[in-house]
C-alpha cells in the first residue's frame, strides 16, 4: 500500500510540474479538456453619436478556453473609417478589409475582449452594401473559429447593424486549441 501512495504521488507531482507549479490551472485544464465544448461568442451593438458617426461596441469571449494565447483580429470593411484606433499590420491581410485587433485577457476560464470603435463612412453620402464583419480568433498555432455572422450597411444615409445579438459557435475541446 506505501508503494501505491508513491507512485500516486509522483503521478500527481508531474501533473502539477506540468502545469508549471500551478495546481488550481492544471485542475481548471483537465476539466476543460474531458468535461465542457470550447465556445466562442460574438456582441456587437451599433449606436449613433451624430448623424454620420457611430458607436460600434464589440465583446468577443472564449469560453472554457485551453491556452492562454488567445487572439481576436476584427476585419472592417473599408468603406468605413475608424477614427479612434489604428488599424493592426500584424494579422493577415484581405482585400476589402482593414484589420483592428482586439485586447483579449484570461479571467480564469474564459478570454474576454471589449473594444468600442467610432466609425464613419469613408465617403459622405454614399450607399455602401452590406459587407460582414469578419473576427479571426487564433492562437499561436492556427485559426480557430472564424464569425461572418454581423453586417455593416449604409442605406439612405443611415448606418446599420445587420446580425442577431449575441453570435454563438461551439467546438468540441481538443488538444493544442
Amino acid at each position: 500500500m506505501k508503494k501505491y501512495f508513491k507512485v500516486v504521488g509522483w503521478v500527481f507531482l508531474g501533473i502539477f510540474l506540468q502545469f508549471k507549479f500551478s495546481a488550481l490551472y492544471g485542475i481548471v485544464f483537465l476539466e476543460n479538456l474531458n468535461f465542457h465544448d470550447r465556445s466562442y461568442f460574438v456582441e456587437m451593438k451599433l449606436v449613433p453619436a451624430s448623424q454620420s458617426v457611430h458607436l460600434l461596441t464589440m465583446k468577443t469571449t472564449v469560453h472554457h478556453s485551453l491556452g492562454s494565447d488567445y487572439f481576436a483580429n476584427v476585419y472592417i470593411p473599408d468603406d468605413y473609417k475608424v477614427i479612434n484606433k489604428a488599424t493592426y499590420a500584424g494579422a493577415e491581410t484581405i482585400p476589402g478589409y482593414l484589420a483592428y485587433k482586439m485586447n483579449m485577457k484570461r479571467k480564469y476560464r474564459d478570454v474576454l475582449s471589449s473594444e468600442d470603435f467610432i466609425i464613419s463612412p469613408s465617403a459622405p453620402d454614399k450607399t455602401i452594401e452590406p459587407a460582414p464583419i469578419l473576427i479571426h480568433f487564433e492562437n499561436m498555432e492556427q485559426r480557430l473559429h472564424t464569425d461572418k455572422t454581423f453586417e455593416l450597411s449604409i442605406s439612405n444615409n443611415i448606418m446599420a447593424l445587420k446580425g442577431p445579438k449575441r453570435a454563438e459557435a461551439t467546438y468540441p475541446q481538443q488538444w493544442g486549441m
